[in-house]
């Protein structure tokens, strides 16, 4: 701080396209005089800037829950499409329905379809590859074994993501953790 230099931890959660709208939310976390520094040019991307305070680790351990959140919503989402389906409900119906009314968010939309209609191929600006978010679940799995924080469907997850890896789906968007849920489930739709 003496010499005016100071560290900021403020992770994004958006995509580009997101960004570009503004629409990025942005947890933040340092000390204080730097985050007075950094907030003006942060809120100019974000529809809001959230304080965790001034250890500076804090807003990455937000980031890894809000990412851990994201893939369990896939992963509920591939389950709970792959019951629908398994039972003559059209899976697209389904989750049209869910993402509609009880599970109205941005996440359940956008994954929502993504994992009904099994389009988990890259689009311009609006892609998380299966490998990163590997990469994430691994890393909120490792940040809960050190803190002695139990997270079993971390644990699920992980797994998931390797063995999707192993399928050789790691450049697909991260929502293809889903079709694992279909051909356990015994679909002859997945391709």
């Amino acid at each position: 701080a003496r010499q005016g230099v100071g560290y900021v931890s403020a992770p994004v959660f958006a995509r580009p396209d997101g960004m570009r709208r503004g629409e990025a939310t942005i947890p933040m976390s340092g000390p204080a005089w730097a985050k007075d520094l950094v907030r003006p040019v942060l809120e100019k991307t974000s529809q809001g800037v959230h304080d965790f305070g001034e250890d500076a680790g804090s807003a990455n351990v937000v980031k890894l829950g809000g990412n851990f959140l994201i893939a369990a919503a896939i992963e509920a989402l591939a389950e709970a499409s792959a019951l629908a389906e398994s039972h003559g409900v059209d899976r697209e119906q389904f989750v049209g329905l869910m993402s509609s009314t009880i599970f109205d968010c941005l996440i359940y939309r956008g994954y929502g379809h993504r994992v009904a209609a099994r389009d988990h191929h890259p689009h311009p600006d609006a892609h998380f590859a299966l490998d990163l978010g590997s990469k994430d679940v691994a890393l909120v799995y490792e940040a809960a074994a050190a803190a002695g924080c139990p997270m079993p469907v971390a644990s699920l997850l992980r797994d998931r993501f390797v063995a999707a890896q192993n399928a050789g789906r790691g450049k697909l968007d991260w929502s293809a953790v889903a079709l694992r849920a279909s051909e356990d489930a015994g679909s002859k739709q997945v391709g």
